[in-house]
C-alpha cells in the first residue's frame, strides 16, 4: 500500500511491505538532482512511564532529554524528515509508547520509526501507529532509497499461525544483540534490488561490527555475508551502544547516534550528555553525519572509573565488574 509519510512533502513516498513480500511494486519519486536531504536521526530515547526512575548508571530522565533535543533541533534548518532507531520504550510497555507517540507529535518535521531490542512488536505497532508517526519499511525520495531494517527480526519465532512475533520470554528479546536471520536478509536483498534509486541507506537499530560490550561477530557475520551484494547501499545509521561513533565496515560508513538514557565516550573516559545526528544526503551519493549534543548543566560531563571504562571496552565481563563493584561497595 502506497502513502505519503506522516505530515510529509509530496516528494516523500514510502512502501508497506511484508516481512517477505512475494513482490514489491516499488514507488520512483522524480529525481530533483539539486536537492540535499536533511534527516535527523534519534535513537534509543527509552521513554519510561510518568513517576517511573531511570535505571542503570549515570540515567537520564529521558523524557527531560527529549524536550531539550526537540528543541536543539527545531533551532536548526528545518529537517526533511527525523527517524528513530529503536528502543524507543525502556521496557516495551504501552504507557510508555503513549508518552513517545506525544512527544514525537511534536517535531516540526515528518517521523518515522523502527523497533530496537528494547521494543516489543505488538506494543510498538500499536503504540506506534499513529497519524503522525510512520512505521514504514521503505522510502524513496529523489535518487534515495531508505530501507528500515528489523535488527531484531531473528530473535522472532513463529506463533500457531505462522506470523512471526516476540519470543515467550521478553529477556530473551531484552537481552539479545542484534540478529537478522534468513527472512530479514533476503527482504533487505530484495528491496536493494527492486529500487530504481541509485543510492541507498538503511537505518537499522544494531550497527555491525560494533566493538566492546556490544560486539556481536555472528550478528556481524550476518553482514559480512549480505552486503557485499548490495552495491548500491552507500551507508547505515544504527544506534544500541550509546556510544557516538563513524567508521568504516567493509567499506561501507557506519554511523552510531548518541542515545537519550546516558552516553559514553570511552577515548576520552567520560560521560556525554543526551544527542541526535544530523545527515545531509546528496544527490551523488555522497553523506555527511554529524553528532549532535545537547550539552546543559543537567548533564555534565563525568569521569569515568577504570572498571566501567573496561566494561564497556568488552575488557570484563558483567560478572567480573560486578564483583569489583562488591568489593568497593561490601554490604554492611
Amino acid at each position: 500500500m502506497l502513502f505519503s509519510v506522516a505530515g510529509g512533502s509530496p516528494r516523500w513516498r514510502a512502501v508497506r511491505v511484508r516481512p517477505v513480500p512475494a513482490s514489491c511494486d516499488q514507488v520512483s519519486v522524480p529525481c530533483n538532482t539539486d536537492r540535499v536531504i536533511r534527516i535527523a536521526q534519534l535513537s534509543d530515547t527509552h521513554f519510561l512511564e510518568d513517576g517511573e526512575e531511570p535505571e542503570g548508571g549515570f540515567a537520564y530522565n529521558t523524557a527531560e532529554a527529549f524536550d531539550a533535543v526537540r528543541d536543539h533541533i527545531h533551532a536548526r534548518p528545518r529537517q526533511d524528515l527525523v527517524v528513530v532507531t529503536g528502543d524507543i520504550a525502556d521496557h516495551g510497555r504501552m504507557a510508555q509508547y503513549q508518552r513517545a507517540a506525544a512527544a514525537f507529535s511534536q517535531l516540526d518535521a515528518p517521523i518515522n520509526v523502527c523497533p530496537g531490542n528494547h521494543d516489543q512488536h505488538a506494543t510498538f505497532t500499536v503504540g506506534m501507529g499513529r497519524p503522525t508517526i510512520g512505521t514504514s519499511r521503505v522510502i524513496e525520495v529523489d535518487n534515495w532509497c531508505f530501507l528500515f531494517v528489523d535488527s531484531n527480526a531473528g530473535v522472532m519465532v513463529p506463533d500457531e499461525t505462522g506470523r512471526m512475533v516476540d519470543p515467550t520470554e521478553y529477556d530473551d528479546r531484552l537481552h539479545r544483540s542484534g540478529a537478522l536471520g534468513d527472512r530479514e536478509s533476503s527482504w533487505v536483498r530484495d528491496m536493494h534490488d527492486a529500487t530504481d534509486a541509485d543510492h541507498v541507506f538503511l537505518w537499522l537499530h544494531h550497527p555491525p561490527a560494533a566493538t566492546g560490550l556490544s560486539r556481536d561477530d555472528r550478528y556481524t557475520d550476518e553482514w559480512r555475508a549480505l552486503l557485499p551484494d548490495l552495491t548500491k547501499v552507500r551507508g547505515m545509521g544504527g544506534g544500541h551502544t550509546h556510544v557516538p561513533a563513524q567508521y568504516d565496515f567493509l567499506g561501507c560508513p557506519i554511523f552510531v547516534s548518541p542515545a537519550f538514557k546516558n552516553n559514553f565516550d570511552l577515548d576520552g573516559g567520560t560521560t556525554l550528555p543526551p544527542g541526535y545526528r544530523t545527515f545531509e544526503f546528496m544527490a551523488d551519493g555522497s553523506i555527511t553525519g554529524d553528532v549532535q549534543l545537547v550539552d546543559d548543566a543537567r548533564w555534565p560531563r563525568q569521569r569515568l572509573g577504570r572498571a566501567v571504562i573496561s566494561l564497556m571496552r568488552g575488557e570484563l565481563s558483567w560478572d567480573d565488574f560486578n564483583a569489583i563493584v562488591a568489593r568497593k561497595n561490601p554490604a554492611s
